[in-house]
């Protein structure tokens, strides 16, 4: 235990996580190469809803096969109650628009309360005036506008349905209303670069810079487990990750292999009857850890596709060593220098 930090400290402060012994477990297991895990995930993806008010060319959920709907606060409490002990932040928009959920806030308070922070990303288009200072007074960790173009033209064949006007003033007026604010969350504006907006990228990044967010972040485009895209050119040269840091929960309480399958081809264990650690260590999912282990990842349909880099390990153990909102704030910062 490192001096002055309890290993159950309060992590949404500071830059150290709580429940360190948890962490170099999971850290260990995935260095070693060892399937059977005894820990709990150090992040977890929550889709209080799945429902979404656009249709992106990069996204699953226009394969997804589950049902519409959106997480009862009972199942959350019950959710945050057993992850409370060891995550930070936990990501509310694991599948879906958040703020479609009707009951959203008390979904952010639900986090507050068990004392973790809460992480949403959404795509404006819902961020009325209204909203954005519903959305400042609920107590959030961080929020992510997810905005991924330039101008009107690429926004049109990225996001169909959408308007592109709507959401940039939407972004803007958040931004107006957030100056100041001490208890402001972490702001972040975000980019996923693809063929048919790269053109844009540094664009985007004009325009935002300075307009008050903590990050303008351009971000890699991935297939989600081979759902959007062709499969990687090169095949990993490591274990996945996820497999060892990361679950994810839909709003009926199935958890599938990863947060990258959104698709719905995959149910691990039902969150509403076991326990998320019960599910985290059982025999489905160390067997897909044993695959990746063994190098025998192709084997499984879902990860055979999936574009996840290889991670070097000076990055894992630095996932045991920070929390995941300090961590991104890192990250971004990293690229804000790189870029300078």
């Amino acid at each position: 235990m490192v001096a002055g930090i309890s290993d159950q400290g309060r992590g949404g402060k500071g830059i150290m996580p709580r429940s360190l012994s948890n962490r170099f477990r999971v850290v260990r297991a995935y260095l070693a190469h060892r399937p059977t895990l005894t820990a709990f995930p150090l992040e977890l993806q929550l889709g209080i809803t799945n429902r979404c008010n656009l249709d992106c060319s990069f996204c699953p959920q226009r394969k997804s096969r589950k049902t519409k709907g959106e997480i009862s606060l009972d199942l959350l409490d019950h959710l945050l109650e057993q992850a409370a002990p060891y995550v930070d932040t936990v990501d509310l928009s694991f599948d879906g628009e958040p703020f479609l959920h009707s009951r959203w806030p008390e979904c952010v308070a639900a986090c507050r309360k068990s004392g973790v922070k809460a992480m949403l990303e959404t795509n404006a288009l819902l961020m009325d005036e209204a909203l954005a200072r519903e959305a400042l007074a609920a107590g959030l960790g961080s929020i992510t506008f997810s905005l991924d173009a330039a101008t009107g033209e690429t926004y049109r064949k990225l996001k169909p349905g959408g308007d592109f006007d709507r959401a940039m003033i939407n972004t803007e007026r958040f931004l107006r209303l957030a100056a100041g604010r001490k208890d402001r969350p972490y702001i972040q504006l975000q980019f996923v670069r693809s063929p048919e907006n790269a053109h844009e990228a540094a664009a985007f990044q004009e325009r935002w810079r300075g307009r008050g967010a903590d990050a303008v972040h351009i971000k890699p485009m991935l297939n989600f487990a081979g759902s959007c895209g062709p499969p990687p050119e090169q095949p990993a040269t490591r274990p996945c990750l996820f497999l060892w840091t990361s679950q994810a929960v839909h709003w009926d309480g199935t958890v599938p292999l990863c947060c990258l399958e959104i698709e719905g081809r995959t149910e691990m264990g039902n969150a509403s009857n076991r326990s998320l650690k019960d599910i985290f260590s059982g025999p489905d999912f160390t067997a897909v850890r044993d695959l990746h282990s063994r190098g025998d990842y192709r084997e499984h349909p879902v990860c055979r596709n999936c574009d996840v880099p290889s991670v070097a390990w000076p990055l894992v153990l630095g996932s045991a060593l920070v929390g995941d909102l300090a961590r991104r704030k890192i990250i971004n910062r990293l690229g804000h220098l790189l870029h300078l």
